[in-house]
């Protein structure tokens, strides 16, 4: 079993190791490859990181808000 774990954290790491580069390489031909926005604003370079990071930071901030307010007692139904 510990030969499984091990490969499988290889595996991870190679997959990890992999996303990062297809991360920088994305990044890098944003400097490239011009984008055909509907607005100036899209036209930026790197806009569509920031836009995807703040989307995800603002949909679990939303989900940390609306756990408070919806968020049961464990012995509600008893």
């Amino acid at each position: 079993m510990s030969n499984l774990n091990q490969h499988l954290r290889k595996m991870g790491n190679y997959a990890s190791l992999f996303l990062v580069f297809l991360g920088i390489l994305l990044i890098i031909s944003e400097f490239f490859v011009h984008r055909h926005g509907e607005i100036e604003l899209e036209d930026l370079p790197i806009f569509p990181v920031i836009y995807g990071f703040s989307a995800s930071i603002f949909i679990v901030v939303v989900g940390i808000v609306l756990r408070r307010i919806l968020m049961r007692k464990e012995d509600y139904y008893d």
